[in-house]
């Protein structure tokens, strides 16, 4: 079982390589990412739930927690809630944003153009 930060950070940092890479020129892709970092901690919602923890438990231990940024295979590869393996999630994170942010700055115009073409089709689709 690894600590709760520990999960955020993988599910932060996992998230925005996706929104960086594969869906460039995303409207707010800080606020998505710290949102991704949440959804990689909700098979851990029986730790705050007041209703039906019994059966979130059931479900953090089943092969659907995976679906949140592989939130059981975290768990089986530290089950120890190392502080080092925490440590370096975060590590990492800060890793995938400084490369997040310099990709960002540093994109190629084309690459920027596409992105900002992406995002006027997307956003007029989304008016009609």
């Amino acid at each position: 079982m690894s600590l709760a930060i520990t999960h955020f950070a993988v599910g932060a940092a996992l998230t925005a390589l996706v929104l960086t890479y594969l869906v460039p020129g995303v409207r707010y892709p800080r606020l998505l990412s710290g949102l991704g970092g949440g959804w990689a901690m909700v098979p851990d919602a029986h730790w705050v739930s007041p209703v039906a923890a019994t059966s979130l438990k059931a479900a953090h231990g089943s092969p659907l927690a995976d679906l949140f940024w592989l939130h059981r295979a975290l768990d089986t590869a530290d089950p120890t809630d190392s502080k080092a393996v925490a440590a370096a999630a975060l590590a990492g994170l800060l890793l995938v944003t400084a490369l997040v942010e310099r990709r960002e700055y540093r994109a190629p115009e084309r690459v920027q153009a596409v992105a900002e073409e992406v995002a006027a089709t997307l956003s007029s689709q989304e008016d009609d």
